[in-house]
């Protein structure tokens, strides 16, 4: 996420590096003051041009040093949070987009296995949580160790007998860091499930309201939220506990750290090893670990966040995506022609469930430039049929041909050119009507989507609107009734253009003149199309040069049998 940012990661770690320098310089002219103003020491060659016996001056002079090197340290702290900001941001963009991408290659059916707020929750909140992790050890992890670790040198070299009995209290530090992440990292993971389920539960609860208007059922409603938010609220504490219990030993051990710097450092100044403004330095750099020590001991609850916010974004990374063409000899494009190529469903199987087939050996043959109709009870695999003639799944078994192709050897861009779906559901977005229709061709000239929105019967009641096709639909379509937006996807398919157009009942839940109309409208625009119809109606049958019919588990059927003659 980092790595397209690298001259900004380099700058900013650069200034870390100042930074750290700037921190570790600060205690040192108070040892000028204490040892060669105050004191009887002998003040080394470069302060040899100050007058002697002049205290003050020195102490202007290191006071002058002290605030050159506390701005310079804020100017590059300052430009270090920003720098450090910006990369954030940006590894959380891209990581945003990237499992957002990923999830639009996704088969449906894998995807479908995650309610819509759990997957916006994941997308957003734990990408931000990976992204600010990933930035938190950028910004605290990198200068704190090496303010440490250049603490621990300097100290070393002042004394390292003080040193060394300082350092013996760090095996606490590392007994207490791994107590906590072994507490913090499934507290994090369940708090982090339990806030996905209650933005998953909340995004159904809003979508049914006036289901749970009519039903009258809001208390039940607002007792399931109720349930849910404290789940998740009794989850986000106990995460919290596991991260804050551990607070007071982090704070307890510097103190005994500096109790016994002044112990062992006042028998260090007695027998001369050590001098008082040494002994100042050394304590000043005991008081100052109390930073970087509570920082890196947040760092590890950040991690923790981060990590379980990691693994559920691995997961959506990890569902498979839908299967590039496989590289298989043949011609490198189907054009079609004035009429549509044809269809062959051979000997296809599928199955949801093992053993458990929707399919079973299935074969047909679609004529090309001629409607067909599919019928057949619900569950019998009718939607799962145009499913595999879109290749939103693959077939277990068998092959389907279109132009005596292999959709299997086809890449998916020229096969979506070939083939598009009129759903029983009719999927809109927000914006316009003539956004909507336009959808699949975007760059269409607005009167081709004048000339589909006529066919499809869309015109008729964008009429009686005042912005006509500019009218707004809404989230999901919700300001239009549902022939509307039927009508609405009817023209979206056929502005598509697409030799081979399935619908899949797509007249349900219209008045009668207005299925006339549309179905009309459909054979008239289908003129040379291969066309497969699903619907439930006889009357729409007999307009169809062959009807399949399918049943709860379909069956093999010669291939013969359709190309001789309508079944």
């Amino acid at each position: 996420m980092l790595r397209p940012d690298q001259g900004t990661a380099a700058l900013a770690a650069w200034l870390m590096v100042v930074d750290t320098a700037l921190a570790l310089a600060a205690p040192w002219p108070l040892q000028l003051v204490v040892d060669y103003g105050l004191g009887a020491h002998r003040r080394p060659a470069w302060l040899s041009w100050l007058p002697a016996g002049q205290p003050v001056l020195l102490a202007a002079l290191a006071s002058a040093l002290g605030l050159v090197m506390l701005g310079g340290a804020a100017l590059a702290g300052y430009q270090v949070t920003y720098l450090t900001g910006v990369l954030t941001e940006r590894a959380g963009l891209r990581l945003r987009v990237g499992v957002f991408t990923h999830l639009l290659h996704v088969r449906p059916a894998e995807v479908a296995r995650y309610p819509q707020g759990e997957l916006a929750s994941r997308v957003s909140a734990d990408a931000s949580r990976v992204a600010d992790a990933v930035g938190t050890v950028f910004e605290s992890l990198v200068p704190d160790a090496a303010l440490l670790t250049g603490m621990a040198i300097i100290t070393a070299l002042i004394d390292w007998r003080l040193t060394l009995a300082v350092a013996c209290l760090l095996p606490i530090y590392a007994v207490t860091a791994r107590r906590r992440n072994r507490l913090l990292r499934p507290a994090q993971r369940l708090a982090r499930e339990r806030s996905g389920q209650l933005a998953a539960l909340t995004t159904e609860q809003l979508a049914r309201l006036p289901l749970v208007q009519v039903f009258d059922q809001a208390a039940a409603e607002a007792a399931g939220q109720a349930a849910a938010a404290g789940a998740a609220a009794e989850a986000a504490v106990a995460a919290l506990d596991a991260s804050a219990r551990f607070r007071p030993v982090n704070d307890i051990v510097p103190g005994l750290g500096l109790a016994t710097a002044l112990m062992l450092g006042t028998v260090e100044v007695t027998s001369g090893r050590l001098s008082v403004g040494q002994l100042l330095v050394f304590v000043a750099y005991l008081s100052s670990l109390m930073g970087p020590v509570r920082s890196l001991s947040g760092l590890a609850a950040v991690i923790a966040r981060g990590a379980a916010s990691r693994q559920r974004i691995a997961e959506l990374l990890s569902l498979p995506p839908l299967q590039p063409a496989a590289r298989r000899p043949g011609p490198r494009a189907i054009r079609p022609g004035p009429i549509a190529p044809p269809v062959l469903i051979e000997n296809v199987s599928y199955a949801h469930r093992q053993g458990e087939p929707v399919l079973d050996r299935f074969t047909a043959l679609l004529p090309g430039g001629q409607l067909s109709c599919l019928m057949g009870p619900s569950g019998a695999g009718k939607s799962t049929l145009l499913a595999l003639l879109l290749r939103l799944a693959d077939p277990q078994s068998g092959r389907i041909l279109i132009g005596g192709r292999d959709i299997a050897s086809l890449p998916l861009a020229e096969l979506r050119a070939l083939v598009t779906l009129v759903p029983q559901d009719p999927w809109l977005h927000s914006g316009t009507i003539a956004a909507n229709i336009a959808y699949g061709r975007p760059r269409a000239a607005r009167s081709l989507v004048a000339q589909a929105a006529e066919r499809a019967g869309v015109a008729a009641f964008a009429a009686s609107t005042e912005r006509g096709l500019d009218t707004e639909v809404g989230e999901g379509g919700g300001l239009l009734s549902v022939g509307q937006r039927r009508r609405v996807a009817i023209a979206r398919a056929l502005l598509r253009d697409a030799p081979v157009l399935l619908l899949d009942e797509p007249v349900a839940g219209l008045d009668a003149a207005t299925e006339a109309a549309v179905i009309g409208g459909l054979l008239d625009s289908g003129r040379g199309r291969t066309m497969l119809l699903v619907t439930h109606s006889e009357q729409h049958a007999k307009l169809a040069r062959q009807v399949i019919r399918i049943g709860r588990q379909a069956a093999a059927v010669p291939v013969s049998a359709w190309a001789a003659a309508p079944c």
